[in-house]
């Protein structure tokens, strides 16, 4: 409890600095640290930590700061650690995607998962196509060890630019596994590049859900971004909002 205030608080106080005239210079690292929670118990949310290279610069200028990455079509590798106090559950990753000049691209990702004396591994791959400039769908598995179930689905991701406002990025996706099917859809609306307001809604064999978010990208410096993620479900059976804050720096 006392490592989680206080890191929040270094967090926070990060966050809180007065944006400077940053300039939207191109990158190719990109590094991260997250906290995500639910408003009844911010305590016990999850940590995120995670780096990104690029192998060619992306350009930040001319679209949201949180989609700059998949507008990029650019091959990539990451590697991330996050932690989950509650359940006593660490997890490393890594994961990787090569795009060729065709537009096709192909993904792998693996992560490690210790949870208490318990810990199994998964890996997945991914093969997927950029249809247009900022569209792509793809086709992917997932499975694992120690009795992981195997998955299987589909994705499509689209951002349509608007003049008067900057755009939306459109999703859809099913995964199929032998104990369920799911099926999400989602639209975000990006009033400018730094804010957006956006729905979802979510169905599996046992339920279904619709959830509504809002989100904030603060520049601060040339290298250095907070933002912040509020949702919140809609089901009476499911109390308090989302929660989410994290610093990003991009160089």
């Amino acid at each position: 409890m006392k490592h989680t205030t206080t890191a929040l608080a270094i967090l926070l106080s990060l966050s809180s600095m007065s944006a400077l005239a940053a300039q939207d210079n191109d990158f190719q690292h990109e590094a991260g640290l997250n906290y995500g929670a639910n408003s009844e118990e911010v305590s016990d949310g999850i940590w995120n930590a995670y780096y990104r290279y690029y192998f060619k610069g992306v350009d930040q200028s001319k679209s949201p700061y949180a989609l700059n990455g998949f507008l990029a079509q650019e091959s990539n590798m990451g590697a991330s650690y996050s932690n989950f106090d509650v359940l006593d559950m660490d997890t490393i990753g890594a994961d990787g995607t090569f795009v060729f000049d065709s537009n096709w691209f192909v993904s792998a990702n693996y992560q490690r998962f210790e949870i208490g004396n318990f810990d199994f591994n998964t890996y997945g791959a991914e093969v997927g196509y950029y249809f247009n400039a900022s569209s792509a769908v793809s086709a992917f598995y997932q499975d694992g060890d120690s009795n992981v179930e195997e998955s299987y689905g589909l994705k499509l991701r689209s951002y349509i630019a608007l003049q008067s406002t900057a755009g939306v990025d459109l999703q859809a996706n099913w995964k199929h596994s032998d104990s369920d099917d799911m099926f999400n859809v989602g639209a975000d609306w990006y009033v400018n590049n730094a804010w957006s307001v956006g729905a979802g809604y979510t169905n599996n064999d046992d339920d279904d859900a619709f959830d509504i978010r809002t989100a904030y990208w603060l520049r601060i410096s040339d290298g250095f971004s907070a933002n912040f993620v509020i949702s919140k479900v809609l089901d009476s059976d499911v109390d308090g909002v989302g929660l989410g804050l994290g610093v990003v720096g991009r160089f």
